[in-house]
């Protein structure tokens, strides 16, 4: 499945407002929330998701009242990735 880093930016976001949001997403079957970085202060959250397409995650954050500013599809790579390759 491919793929999402989303970006959210709300200040006045309460933490109680965006745990509630992660109580519901962590149950949705249309695309699985797979991991936050957040900074409840700043107002940020950055959260990676796979999703059959960037359609069905729209349609998951518009059922959920959730805002986002950014739907970015992505690949992943990771340091063992690369740490023995010769090519």
């Amino acid at each position: 499945m491919p793929h999402y880093l989303t970006t959210h930016y709300d200040p006045t976001a309460s933490r109680e407002r965006i745990e509630a949001n992660w109580r519901r997403l962590a149950q949705e079957r249309r695309a699985i929330w797979i991991k936050t970085w957040y900074n409840i202060a700043e107002g940020k959250r950055f959260c990676w998701w796979d999703a059959p397409d960037r359609v069905a995650l729209e349609h998951v954050f518009r059922d959920h009242n959730v805002s986002w500013d950014e739907i970015i599809p992505v690949e992943l790579t990771t340091p063992s990735d690369w740490r023995w390759r010769d090519d």
